[in-house]
C-alpha cells in the first residue's frame, strides 16, 4: 500500500487511513478482550467472597455444635 501511496502521491492519506484501520481493529480487540475478561473476574470475586464467608460462617457453626454436645 506504501508503494501505491508513493506512486499516486497521497502517501499522507493513505498512511492516514491505514492508521485509523489499526485503531479501529485494536479498539475493537480490546472490547472484545474486556468482554471476555469480564466474567471471568467476576466468578473469581464470587469465589472469594464465598471463601470470605465461608471463613467466618464454618467457625461459627463448630462452635454451636461442639456446645450441644
Amino acid at each position: 500500500m506504501v508503494a501505491v501511496g508513493e506512486q499516486t502521491g497521497e502517501l499522507e492519506q493513505l498512511l492516514e487511513r491505514i492508521a485509523h484501520a489499526y485503531n479501529e481493529e485494536i479498539d475493537i480487540s480490546i472490547q472484545r478482550m474486556t468482554g471476555l475478561i469480564e466474567p471471568i473476574m467476576i466468578v473469581f470475586m464470587a469465589v472469594v467472597v464465598g471463601g470470605i464467608v465461608s471463613a467466618v460462617i464454618i467457625p461459627l457453626l463448630q462452635m454451636s455444635t461442639s456446645g450441644l454436645g
